[in-house]
Formats: structure tokens, C-alpha cells, sequence
């Protein structure tokens, strides 16, 4: 006898059993290693044989999974042989995404936002928690990024390493992982407005401004600068987007 009561699903709205690959479970069980700490970045894993061994599955399904890994930027073949674990930073676990996202200009507006409200905060808890000894550093970077206005490529890893010091200065690892996420995101675009007259210059008086607010230890003051440096960021490449698309 049916029982047609109401509340109770019929077969047809039931979903279907998943039905998970080899691969993909060979894939969790790597990635559990390495979220649990098993496994640490930079560490090399097992050979392909071994790690189908000890799984107890093929060799293909494990081949598949490291595949799938390396994809996403968690391993990485080393030249000579070796799988290793990857250091996990944000710019290597998003770069495979970099190369599928095209910034529109609604989703570069949402990017620009996102950042002036992380970057915002993130000043002010800078201004409680930076040390001297960081910002010795950070004024020693923009020195050296003083003589760097007129070559794009080495102000740019300057400049990554800048914003990664004040990531790393918020004693945080989620705020410093969405900072660094977000950095990363529109780090494709950056590079075209960095090739512009005048770009470079500008970068370097933000980040003296943002190194004399946190000399201050003022929170208005660093989330001000912290702010400005984002619409200077957005402003400028915006306009290296809008150029690069009429040419």
C-alpha cells in the first residue's frame, strides 16, 4: 500500500546516491594528510607506487588524483623526481584560478570593494599590533622600491612581499589569507597598470604613508591610508584596463 501522507518525499524527488571515483577519495584522503598537518608544505610524499600501495588502489587512480592536486597548485613535480607538497600560500593555490577569472567591470568593482573593507580593518588591528622590528623592515623595502620605479617586474615581487610583511604582521592566519587572496586575484591585471608612467611612483608614497600611520600607531590613521592606497590601486588600473582595451 502507498503511502501518500503529505511530508513524505516520493521516489522521484529523492536525490540519487553520489557516486565518488577512486581518484577522488585517493584526492580527500591526500588532501585530509595535509589539512590535519600529516603531510607539511614543502614536504615530499610517497612515490605513486608506494601511495597505491598503502591505499590499496591503482596506480592510474592515484596518477589521476596527483593530477587533479597539481592542478589546483597543492603539488608540484619537482625536476629530477619527487612529488612535493606545495608552500600552500595563496598566490599558488590561486593561480590556476587567475588563469579562468576575466574581470568584468562589475567583478572588478566587487574585487575593489572587498578590498577596501579587509584593508580597512586590517589597518587598524595593524596599527595595535605592528612591531618596530616589521616596521624597520617595511621602510627598508620602500627604500629599496625607490629605486625600482623604472623596472615593473622587480617592483612587483617588491611590492608582493610588502603586503605579504603586513599580512604577516596581523598575527592572523585568516585575515592574513584573505589579504593575501584578494592581493592575488587582481595581481594579473596590476601588472598592466605597473607598466605605466608614473604607476610605480605613486605605489611608493602609499606605502610610505601607510608606514607613517602605523609609526603613529593610529588606527583612523593607517585604515585612512590603508583605504587610500586601494582606490589609488583601483584607480590605476582601471584606467591601464580601459587603455589596454581600446588599443
Amino acid at each position: 500500500m502507498i503511502d501518500d501522507r503529505p511530508g513524505r518525499p516520493s521516489l522521484d524527488e529523492m536525490a540519487p546516491i553520489e557516486r565518488v571515483s577512486v581518484a577522488e577519495q585517493v584526492a580527500r584522503n591526500l588532501l585530509d594528510l595535509i589539512r590535519t598537518g600529516s603531510v607539511r608544505p614543502g614536504q615530499q610524499l610517497p612515490t605513486e607506487r608506494e601511495l597505491a600501495a598503502t591505499l590499496q588502489v591503482s596506480r592510474p587512480s592515484v596518477r589521476e588524483a596527483v593530477r587533479g592536486l597539481q592542478i589546483l597548485g597543492v603539488l608540484r613535480a619537482r625536476q629530477g623526481g619527487g612529488l612535493f607538497v606545495t608552500s600552500l600560500k595563496a598566490a599558488e593555490i590561486l593561480a590556476p584560478l587567475q588563469m579562468l577569472i576575466t574581470l568584468t567591470e562589475d567583478n572588478f568593482e566587487a574585487l575593489h570593494e572587498s578590498r577596501v573593507v579587509v584593508e580597512g580593518a586590517i589597518g587598524r588591528l595593524l596599527a595595535q599590533k605592528i612591531t618596530v622590528a616589521t616596521i624597520v623592515r617595511l621602510r627598508k623595502m620602500v627604500e629599496i622600491q625607490q629605486g625600482l620605479t623604472g623596472n615593473a617586474v622587480a617592483f612587483r615581487v617588491s611590492d608582493m612581499e610588502f603586503h605579504r610583511t603586513l599580512g604577516a604582521a596581523l598575527d592572523n592566519p585568516f585575515l592574513e589569507r584573505i589579504s593575501e587572496s584578494l592581493y592575488v586575484l587582481g595581481f594579473e591585471y596590476r601588472k598592466i597598470a605597473w607598466e605605466t608612467p608614473g604607476v610605480l611612483a605613486r605605489s611608493v608614497r602609499d606605502h610610505e604613508q601607510i608606514i607613517k600611520a602605523l609609526e603613529a600607531k593610529d588606527p583612523d590613521l593607517t585604515a585612512a591610508a590603508m583605504v587610500r592606497h586601494m582606490e589609488s590601486v583601483h584607480e590605476t588600473t582601471k584606467a591601464a584596463m580601459t587603455k589596454k582595451a581600446q588599443d
